[in-house]
């Protein structure tokens, strides 16, 4: 297949630009043929290159057109399905917040993808995108790059801040701060801090702590060092074989970093080392997290989407208005949504009382699903209490899912996409909801269970076990 990579920028190293690599060295291993397009060139376009890539900055230099056009970026994959009209669309969303990481809409674009739930919920919860036309793959590390380093000393000597935001002002100084307290030396690398890494793979395996999130967390997981996850935004927790499952599914990013950047709390967390937890975390990560799976899901896609009918030709003004008028009506669907929230409406944390005197009941959930592949089960919720419940903040209420392994009646599969409970359910309201989930990985019986959740508060059915319904699925 001819694959066309489309990113913002290959101008730096960030986690879009490793990761544009990384696939199009993978696929021309595989004996694909891939090409790439950024406006931006620089570095790493250079390293891609020299592979025997094709890399261009204005598509007109491509000599043969893509089957397919992965969009890592809104204007980039936009501008090469205008270009190439025979071609299908994916676009990959990397990013929960960034305007350039929204996706676009397009009768051409065929899927979307998330590399966690964070951005999963972006796709669904904020831009409307039906979960059966979206899938998540999870980032990943080449893992014949990044080498498992030597096993940890028993006491961590040398500590490193491996993000591209750090600097004066940032994460930096409470890093630094609870470092210089316990006699931690720490070393920073990234662009922010004057002192960017073109070689990553080299260096991690110096040190025994770091301080990372996202990628470049995952990175120094699979080298085997004990990783905190932190950055500007917040502290989160050292990543041990505890949490590790919890963690991944959001790809240790944002929403891992759930608390405030304080010494104290750095200390607490490097306080949490253990040389041999830490070596078990980064063969699980090399097992489950390595190119080879993340690279095989691609082309997976890919194939998918070349065995659909090719798209019909159509002259660039009609391929544009289809463009436009799409995103046209998403603004105004948008705008109605913000109207609903300019409204004096926010969600306080409910009592236990309140939160029982919500009824749940599913009315619509297949008998059967494929592995992995995302669906919609319906429910009818009834709001018995005085109580607005919606998906406002500081603590929205939405709509949440379980799998629960038949044999030993724990819960599986690790954290669910949420659902926003669209529109509001008013007190004395019923409403029917449509609930994203994802099957497990695992083919067997499950009992699905749905029920609600209010965010950093409380589960319905952990107040009261009848805020819930359960329906038997069987996972093929």
């Amino acid at each position: 297949m001819r694959v066309l990579i489309a990113n913002v920028t290959l101008a730096g190293r960030s986690g879009t630009e490793t990761v544009v690599r990384d696939l199009a060295l993978g696929l021309k291993g595989a004996g694909h043929t891939p090409m790439v397009y950024s406006p931006k060139l620089g570095e790493i376009a250079r390293e891609i290159a020299c592979a025997g890539i094709p890399v261009v900055s204005d598509l007109h230099d491509l000599r043969e057109p893509p089957d397919v056009v992965h969009g890592n970026h809104h204007v980039e994959l936009v501008a090469a399905l205008l270009a190439f009209p025979h071609a299908r669309g994916l676009f990959v969303c990397h990013d929960r917040i960034a305007y350039w990481s929204a996706p676009p809409r397009m009768g051409r674009i065929l899927k979307y993808v998330a590399v966690d739930l964070n951005c999963l919920s972006r796709l669904t919860d904020d831009y409307g995108i039906g979960i059966e036309q979206t899938q998540v793959i999870y980032n990943a590390v080449d893992t014949a790059r990044f080498l498992q380093r030597p096993a940890l000393p028993a006491r961590p000597r040398r500590a490193a801040l491996f993000s591209h935001y750090a600097g004066p002002g940032t994460h930096l100084e409470p890093v630094r701060l609870a470092c210089d307290e316990i006699g931690l030396s720490l070393d920073v690398f990234g662009d922010k801090s004057g002192n960017p890494c073109s070689a990553p793979e080299w260096v991690l395996a110096r040190y025994d702590v770091v301080f990372a999130k996202a990628r470049c967390a995952l990175e120094a997981m699979a080298v085997g060092n004990a990783v905190v996850l932190c950055d500007a935004q917040g502290l989160g927790e050292m990543v041990t074989m505890k949490n590790l499952g919890a963690f991944r599914p959001w790809n240790f990013g944002h929403r891992t970093l759930r608390h405030a950047l304080d010494p104290a709390a750095i200390v607490r967390e490097i306080a949490r080392y253990d040389p041999r937890d830490a070596r078990a975390v980064s063969h699980v990560i090399r097992q489950q997290a390595n190119l080879s799976i993340g690279l095989g899901e691609y082309i997976d896609l890919y194939e998918e989407l070349v065995r659909q009918p090719a798209p019909e030709p159509m002259p660039f003004e009609r391929t544009l208005d289809d463009y436009l008028c799409r995103s046209a009506g998403r603004i105004e669907e948008l705008t109605a949504e913000l109207t609903e929230m300019r409204k004096p409406f926010r969600m306080e944390p409910l009592s236990n009382a309140a939160a029982s005197r919500t009824t749940l009941q599913v009315t619509s959930a297949p008998a059967d699903v494929a592995r992995g592949t995302p669906f919609t089960v319906s429910v009818v919720l009834r709001n018995a209490g005085d109580v607005a419940l919606g998906s406002f903040p500081p603590f929205p209420v939405r709509l949440a899912s379980r799998w629960i392994n038949g044999d030993t009646g724990e819960a599986t599969n690790g954290e669910q996409p949420r659902t926003a409970l669209r529109p509001s359910l008013l007190p004395g309201d019923t409403n029917r909801y449509d609930v994203d989930v994802i099957a497990p990985a695992v083919p067997r019986s499950f009992r699905l269970r749905l029920t609600l959740v209010q965010e950093h508060v409380l589960w319905f059915d952990r107040v009261d076990p009848s805020v819930a319904d359960e329906v038997v699925v069987t996972v093929r």
